[in-house]
């Protein structure tokens, strides 16, 4: 078992957010030990981790806990959460053709610098 403050520095978030992930649903009440401070298990940690996953691909918070009260639910929701990670892996996707493009874009105004154009 992890403090929140092991389990903050594991996963890289600081202790605010994983008390508000708490608050809002999307981790489950921590157990406590005889001084009152959270104990998080392995699971927790890889259910974080995969949390802050979500969120860096812009996935609201409202849409993970959507797709964690599936995960609570079962494998009769298997099909849905596969459609949800599917689509969010496209909206990565997408973003990343568009931070490509802004590359080149870069990258081209650099080499009329080099060049020694101003503009």
């Amino acid at each position: 078992m992890f403090t929140i403050g092991q389990i903050a520095k594991t996963v890289g978030l600081n202790i605010g957010a994983i008390r508000f992930y708490e608050r809002k649903g999307l981790l489950e009440p921590a157990v406590r030990n005889e001084q009152n401070n959270r104990l998080y298990s392995e699971e927790d940690i890889g259910w974080l981790e995969f949390l802050k996953c979500l969120r860096e691909t812009g996935m609201s918070i409202e849409e993970i806990k959507r797709y964690y009260d599936m995960v609570k639910a079962g494998t009769s929701t298997l099909p849905e959460r596969t459609r949800m990670i599917e689509e969010q892996k496209q909206v990565l996707l997408d973003d990343i053709e568009k931070k490509k493009a802004q590359l080149i874009h870069l990258e081209h105004k650099l080499e009329r610098y080099y060049r020694g154009e101003n503009y």
